[in-house]
């Protein structure tokens, strides 16, 4: 008896392609490198022709601007002025009326203006069409410094100009300061001085004469003297280093009282360490 018939079994069996293959339909495709130079070449070129058009059209402007008469200077405005004259400042800095207001030099011409002695600061703008500002800010002098020769001195004690005829002549005289000491130590010298402008501050807001005050001294021991004119004579005032409203306000109680008595001091000592709170005088002699 024959074997019965069997169908044959089929068995699927899934492609797979070669690994070389599949790995070279799966990488990206690489960019060439010209093509990224070319491009960047490119933009580089068309911002430096755009860069060199912004600049020749701005040169442009500037000069049809300088050569336009709607721009020229009509005006210069000061403001500030106290001891500086105007003429002065013009003729140092170069401004000048008729000029172009596109080809003036602002940072020139402040130089020139801050040269002058009696100028701390200026500062100059443009106002179209035709109109320069100039603000100015001075020196306020508050004393003079004997330092070989005599100098103002500012509200920051700065030795700022050497004094001259037509200056202000009525400011306390700061004595005690040497050349030497001035040029070898600045910063100490400077110090010192601005203690003697701290007397003369507290003098006037004291509500004393502040032409009284002729003289402030800086003794070796950094304490102040002042010397104060008291009618035809003159007064000396010792202060120390210490406390100096409050010593003035005693030499207000002590003049006050020599005046109920008829009598005046040509010496007043408030410096007194052991007993802050007395003074001494020593007084005039009695006229016969």
């Amino acid at each position: 008896m024959s074997e019965a018939f069997k169908e044959p079994v089929f068995t699927s069996i899934p492609f797979r392609p070669e690994p070389a293959a599949a790995l070279r339909r799966a990488a990206p495709r690489r960019a060439s490198p010209w093509k990224g130079f070319f491009a960047g070449a490119l933009l580089s070129g068309a911002t430096m022709i755009a860069s060199a058009a912004v600049i020749l059209c701005g040169w442009e402007v500037v000069r049809i601007a300088s050569a336009a008469s709607v721009f020229t200077i009509r005006e210069i405005r000061f403001h500030g002025l106290v001891h500086v004259s105007e003429p002065d400042l013009l003729a140092a800095s170069g401004l000048r009326v008729g000029a172009n207001l596109f080809a003036l030099d602002l940072s020139a011409a402040t130089r020139r203006m801050e040269r002058d002695p009696w100028v701390a600061a200026a500062r100059l703008s443009r106002r179209f069409p035709g109109t320069v500002d100039v603000e100015l800010v001075e020196h306020r002098p508050r004393a003079q410094v004997q330092l070989g020769a005599v100098y103002l001195v500012d509200d920051l004690g700065r030795a700022f100009k050497r004094a001259a005829p037509g200056d202000p002549a009525d400011l306390p005289l700061v004595t005690g300061l040497s050349r030497d000491e001035w040029t070898r130590d600045r910063a100490a010298a400077q110090l010192r001085l601005y203690r003697a402008l701290q007397l003369v501050d507290a003098w006037r807001d004291e509500g004393l004469a502040p032409a009284s005050l002729s003289q402030v001294r800086v003794d070796d021991d950094a304490g102040l003297t002042a010397f104060s004119r008291e009618g035809t004579s003159v007064q000396e005032i010792r202060f120390g280093e210490h406390d100096l409203r409050m010593k003035l306000r005693r030499l207000v109680k002590v003049r006050a009282a020599l005046a109920v008595r008829g009598e005046r001091a040509v010496r007043i000592d408030l410096d007194n360490p052991a007993r802050p709170d007395w003074a001494s005088a020593q007084l005039a002699a009695q006229e016969r």
